[in-house]
């Protein structure tokens, strides 16, 4: 009878995906941690350079690097009919990545982000990670709405979801839309919230011996307000443009902006916006960040300003409240909920709120003290890798039960 089950946990994002990545190695990390005799872990990455970062942290990984041809097949193997992939199985029994799994034994797979490989696994199972279906909520956006992303999106997940072992979401709402919009059974679907960086709750020595002054570094003679986010449409980097022209104009009040991260097609219109607005001159865009300045962007901001559409959760959020940042944020479903009271809620409708709210944050010291101070608390509320842990173990001795039945 078989008493321990063999897992790989697998990391694919590289480090310039952003939040996914981050949120893969919390996960990743979690396991690393993860204590159970029934259990004998191995991590698996498909990039060399998460090998690297793993190192760093104390974890050994191998790593599964399809060939193109290898990539092809699995590609294809994912959208053909049944009835042919049966056919096709009469000369070539295991994909490649099923031979990979089965050369180390393994008989289940934990995909710790939102991953195309799973709808490749036909004899072995999985628990698989959903952080959003905004292609759902907000189909009008381009990211989700061109070259046929939502059809690819709703043939992914209708086709991994149902026979996931178990689908981890990071809030209530999303554990809620999984299940309405997929027919999900309820036991199946598990919360696992979000955590904060690695960097950010655990800073390197490097982090705690540097010092730099990033008002210096990007010649800023003025507070400024922070957001790193990738530039995709649903961003809102819009928003903030336009909040920081009414602050201006209705309170005398200049600030400016930071805005970190990599350009996904909507970075030249966002640097147009601010030039016709007249405030290019305090926009600083300086695309990906190392883990030790994005400290320092945090730490030094007059705030994190975050007005984006898609959620239900986001990670930003959770570092703001780590690092004793006030966090103004989109009010939304989901969105509200996981900041609870430590952040303002911006409407998304009207740029005047969000010059309200900084002109109030700027001039009311006890309101700041209030928000970072919720913030802290609100980050240990959520914040519990013990019951994360106790999330995925029961997950996998339920699986262990039934693995039992077969040799």
């Amino acid at each position: 009878m078989i008493n321990k089950i063999k897992l790989a946990v697998f990391l694919e994002h590289n480090l310039m995906a952003g939040g996914s990545h981050h949120q893969s190695l919390n996960a990743v990390n979690l396991m690393r941690t993860f204590s159970c005799e029934e259990i004998d872990t191995i991590f698996v990455v498909t990039e060399e350079t998460n090998k690297i970062i793993l190192k760093d942290i104390g974890i050994d990984s191998i790593v599964y690097r399809p060939t193109k041809f290898a990539k092809l097949w699995l590609n294809f193997i994912s959208l053909i009919s049944f009835d042919l992939l049966k056919y096709l199985r009469k000369f070539i029994k295991y994909n490649s990545l099923e031979r990979f799994l089965k050369n180390y034994n393994i008989d289940l797979v934990y995909f710790t982000s939102q991953s195309g490989l799973a709808a490749c696994l036909e004899s072995t199972n999985y628990i698989y990670t959903l952080y959003d279906l905004c292609h759902r909520d907000y189909p009008e956006f381009p990211e989700v709405r061109h070259h046929r992303q939502f059809e690819s999106r709703e043939l992914h997940f209708r086709r991994v979801l149902p026979k996931a072992l178990a689908v981890l979401c990071e809030s209530a709402l999303g554990k809620c839309n999984a299940i309405n919009r997929y027919g999900l059974d309820h036991s199946r679907v598990h919360v696992l919230p979000m955590s904060p960086a690695l960097n950010i709750r655990a800073p390197s020595d490097e982090q705690r011996e540097e010092t730099i002054s990033i008002k210096n570094q990007y010649k800023i003679d003025s507070d400024y307000i922070f957001y790193p986010a990738q530039f995709w449409a649903h961003k809102n980097h819009i928003y903030i443009l336009q909040g920081m022209k009414w602050l201006e104009a209705s309170y005398g009040i200049r600030v400016s902006a930071i805005f970190s991260g990599s350009d996904k097609g909507n970075l030249s219109y966002i640097k147009e916006m601010a030039r016709q607005l007249g405030i290019y001159e305090r926009v600083r865009f300086t695309g990906f960040v190392s883990n030790t300045q994005m400290r320092y962007l945090y730490e030094q901001s007059l705030a994190l300003v975050m007005p984006t559409y898609f959620g239900p959760t986001n990670l930003p959020p959770l570092e703001a409240f780590a690092l004793g940042v006030p966090v103004l944020y989109s009010d939304l479903p989901g969105l509200r909920e996981q900041v609870g009271d430590a952040a303002l809620l911006l409407d998304l409708d009207n740029p005047e709120n969000l010059a309200i709210n900084l002109k109030n944050i700027i001039s009311d010291l006890s309101l700041r003290r209030r928000l970072i101070e919720s913030g802290f608390k609100r980050l240990t509320e959520i914040d519990s890798p013990d019951e994360n842990r106790q999330v995925i173990t029961s997950i996998i001795r339920k699986f262990l039960r039934r693995r039992r039945c077969w040799g």
